[in-house]
């Protein structure tokens, strides 16, 4: 129940977003939470479930948004699939409410940096932009479970990671050498968050580390990579599985004309053989010029057998259907080859490859994001647009045009050496059949699935151990919900039974004790500096741009507030933007 001084928060949508970020909201004291949708009871009774309070009514109507109270509202979050109504809706609730705060869901993110840079008190995100960088850091290192980009929108791709001691050969070190000789900030040592630079990593200890994208991959564990010369039995067994998969695909019809052909061939052979009393060779040479209708008449039946004449007549009428039908294959499969060229479908000859399945709005930003990192791109699309196809001419990955789901398709991306295949499409039963296909092919590839509701997303990832199986909603609720407090929330992970809310704050002329006893330092980037990895807030000149975790039981317990925390530390022109 929510009590008499709590702060008012309103949600604007009726999926499963609105769903994650109201129930995100609502795990902390002291936030009474109200969703704002067109009636529907199944909707209405999800979001009482979830902690919320369900309000009927237009959301982009003045009485809407009064009977939400949008007068003593803090924030408002607009996160509907409508970007207009997005917008109009805020708007409104700002004529209604000037102090309120806006949070706004915008797919397009050109027009989300420039609202956010021209409306006061306002942040904007592109749902594509915050789950691409997660997607595409899974894709490049299976271990990696949460990425974004820092210290800009734009920026680098950074990434959360798990990691062994010993396999990263760091076993003996002390932290400080551990994290100099990995090029990564330790965040975590056995799941324990209070480590000193000086305490020593055990053989066994298990890392939860943070760093540039860059350096985790120089310690990513290493995948079995398919031999490129397999030996003379790998190879028989190879070719014999390819010739069974060929024949089971073949067509009944040729493989029965193929059949009654060879047939006929045969007992025609075997009868000229007798009836001219020669070798098996001039037997066949008989009945193939008589079959293609060719007839030097070098060698001819015997005309005073009525048998010969039948025998010849037979293959001379046969041989025409044959050829006829055999030219008519052949003709069919060249035009079927050069539209498939033309499409786009084409075997993939490469190694170490990573098969990015759907390029929509996420899909497009994981593909941007992968372009800057060595490793050989495909992309499957069934409806490529122009746009598209230039870009992977001029950027060099290859496009594949065709149903990422079908077995044929699959079976031109070479999955056998890709390094990984992401999954990416608008239906999650068809990342679910791509993932299965692509599993089937390549049993030890990792592979990146989209879920858009969360749990179904568990349930994927726990039944059919897809481990890197993520819920955009899950992954945008935490960043929505910390955005209607401040402007730095980055969104949470969860590790060892524990939850850390990741935040960006500029550092102010002071800073807090009390921040410095719970805060974890990750990196930070002085305006206009590059990305640097930090232990502590040491040095570091008022402006700063720092990136730190927060663990979450402290707030959830009611013992500490999010808000209060951050006006502590921040400077005082992004508490009044």
């Amino acid at each position: 129940m929510a009590a008499p001084d709590d702060v008012t928060m309103i949600i604007i949508g009726g999926d499963a977003l609105a769903l994650s970020t109201a129930r995100d909201i609502s795990l902390i004291p002291g936030h009474r939470i109200v969703v704002l949708w067109p009636g529907n009871p199944e909707f209405a009774a999800a979001v009482e479930a979830a902690g919320a309070v369900f309000v009927a009514g237009r959301p982009e109507s003045r009485e809407g948004l009064a009977a939400a109270g949008v007068e003593d509202a803090i924030s408002i979050l607009a996160l509907s699939g409508d970007d207009q109504l997005n917008l109009q809706a805020a708007l409104r609730a700002r004529d209604a409410n000037p102090r309120i705060r806006i949070v706004l869901r915008q797919f397009n993110r050109t027009l989300a940096a420039k609202i956010e840079q021209n409306l006061p008190n306002c942040s904007v995100l592109s749902l594509a932009w915050n789950s691409a960088a997660t997607y595409a850091a899974a894709a490049l290192d299976p271990s990696c479970f949460r990425g974004l980009q820092f210290p800009e929108r734009g920026g680098p791709l950074t990434g959360f990671a798990y990691r062994t001691a010993a396999r990263t050969d760091i076993a003996g070190l002390s932290v400080r050498e551990a994290e100099a000789a990995l090029g990564m900030r330790i965040v975590a040592l056995d799941g324990e968050t209070s480590i000193g630079r000086d305490d020593m990593v055990a053989p066994g200890a298990r890392l939860i580390v943070y760093g540039s994208m860059e350096q985790l991959l120089h310690s990513t564990p290493r995948q079995p990579v398919p031999q490129t010369r397999p030996e003379w039995p790998g190879r028989l067994h190879h070719a014999l599985r390819r010739y069974y998969r060929q024949m089971r695909r073949t067509d009944p019809y040729i493989a029965a004309f193929v059949a009654t052909a060879l047939g006929l061939f045969g007992l025609g052979t075997w009868h000229f053989r007798q009836s001219l009393n020669t070798d098996w060779l001039t037997a066949s040479y008989f009945v193939l010029s008589t079959m293609t209708t060719t007839g030097y008449g070098d060698v001819t039946p015997n005309h005073e057998d009525p048998l010969d004449i039948a025998m010849a007549m037979v293959l001379m009428l046969a041989g025409t259907v044959f050829t006829g039908i055999f030219i008519a294959v052949v003709a069919s499969r060249l035009t079927r080859a050069q539209w498939v060229r033309m499409q786009g479908l084409r075997p993939i000859r490469r190694r170490g490859h990573i098969v990015v399945c759907g390029c929509g709005s996420i899909g497009t930003g994981v593909i941007d994001l992968l372009l800057g990192f060595a490793k050989p791109l495909v992309v499957v699309e069934h409806h490529p647009d122009a746009a598209l196809v230039e870009r992977a001419r001029d950027l060099g990955f290859d496009l594949l045009t065709g149903d990422a789901s079908r077995d044929d398709t699959l079976d031109l991306c070479n999955l056998a050496a890709a390094h990984s295949l992401v999954a990416l499409t608008n239906v999650d039963t068809l990342n679910l059949e791509i993932a299965l296909g692509g599993r089937a092919r390549n049993p030890s590839m990792p592979i990146v699935l989209r879920i858009a509701e969360a749990n179904l997303a568990a349930s994927i990832a726990r039944h059919f151990q897809f481990e890197t199986t993520f819920s955009v909603a899950a992954l945008a609720g935490p960043v929505f919900g910390g955005l209607a407090r401040f402007a730095g929330a980055r969104g949470r992970i969860a590790f060892d039974g524990r939850e850390f809310a990741i935040a960006e704050i500029t550092i102010g002329p002071t800073v807090d004790s009390e921040l410095l006893r719970l805060a974890i330092p990750l990196a930070a980037a002085e305006d206009g500096g590059d990305f640097a990895l930090r232990r502590d807030f040491a040095g570091l000149p008022s402006g700063t741009r720092a990136l730190i975790l927060l663990p979450l039981a402290p707030f959830r317990e009611g013992t500490e507030s999010v808000g209060a925390m951050v006006e502590r530390v921040a400077l005082p022109e992004q508490i009044q933007h």
